[in-house]
């Protein structure tokens, strides 16, 4: 299949922008909108994100654009088009484009996205750049708005994903008592309703994807402020602590430090939090991320040049 035809394909499966908006076809796209538009970008690179055979091209593709959506979920923004930049390898046949233009149409279609363009172009190995355009109706949520006396609140789980990544690297992925670990690393899902749900009364979120501690050390460091974490109250921790068994590891050193699981940190006032957010602990006067009273923890998680 030659670019060209890859593109009409493309645009044959995510379909055209209704007017007055361009999307693919011209040099760029254009989407018309009154309200403050909030941008992110990210990648996912096989052999540094990934490798092909641990998932589908369709899970693939999914996956790639729900962790750049996280990202707006953290701002407490709406995510509304996509710009997907994907280099191919020169053996790129239709089924691995058809799976890839599944995968991110199922996901435009759980978050109401739309495709508004993008670029393709060879390459050594699948490499997808996902660029996020979203709308804001006025307030954002920042990193540095901790303050002592908030609650620190989880939406989504931590952990898990890192389980099932490290049941995959060791070619477990059909172990029975580690299906869950695995499903949470292959299918992340993006806090979206989550962020918009306390845009207007939290004081600080952040996306984790580098890992609870260091992200949770990120949101402290911009707030000037200390966050003290409950193991106790991650959520689903008896998946969590099966997993951990399965491999011989620790399970709260896989929630601090694991990575790659697409939750929402925040912090805010007890009433900002409803059901889909699960308290595990404060912000308190002081520097770093902290165990209950212990001392400060380690900010390890994942680091690109590392």
């Amino acid at each position: 299949m030659n670019e060209f035809d890859a593109i009409a394909r493309l645009r044959a499966g995510f379909g055209e922008l209704r007017a007055p908006d361009l999307g693919i076809g011209d040099d760029a796209a254009v989407l018309h909108d009154p309200r403050a538009q909030v941008l992110t970008v990210d990648a996912a690179v096989e052999g540094v994100h990934f490798e092909r055979r641990w998932l589908t091209d369709a899970e693939l593709s999914a996956r790639a654009v729900e962790a750049a959506v996280s990202d707006l979920a953290a701002m407490g923004a709406e995510p509304d088009a996509l710009l997907l930049a994907w280099s191919l390898p020169s053996t790129l046949t239709e089924v691995l484009l058809d799976g890839l233009i599944e995968g991110v149409r199922e996901v435009c279609a759980r978050h109401g996205l739309r495709v508004a363009g993008g670029n393709l172009t060879g390459g050594p190995c699948v490499a997808l750049t996902t660029t996020v355009l979203g709308r804001s109706g006025g307030r954002l949520l920042r990193r540095d708005g901790a303050r002592p006396g908030d609650l620190v609140a989880l939406a989504g789980t931590v952990g898990l994903a890192a389980a099932g990544l490290r049941a995959l690297q060791a070619e477990r992925a059909d172990d029975p008592s580690l299906a869950t670990a695995v499903r949470a690393w292959r299918r992340p899902r993006a806090q979206i309703e989550a962020g918009l749900g306390i845009v207007a009364t939290a004081h600080a979120a952040i996306d984790l994807s580098d890992g609870l501690a260091q992200d949770a050390g990120h949101l402290a460091d911009a707030s000037g402020c200390a966050v003290v974490l409950d193991a106790d109250r991650f959520p689903r921790r008896r998946d969590l602590d099966a997993a951990a068994d399965a491999l011989g590891v620790d399970a709260v050193h896989l929630a601090l430090h694991g990575g790659e699981d697409y939750a929402l940190l925040a912090a805010g006032p007890a009433s900002a939090f409803g059901q889909a957010w699960t308290i595990i602990g404060s912000v308190r006067e002081g520097r770093g991320v902290h165990l209950e009273e212990g001392p400060a923890i380690a900010a390890r998680g994942w680091d690109h040049f590392d």
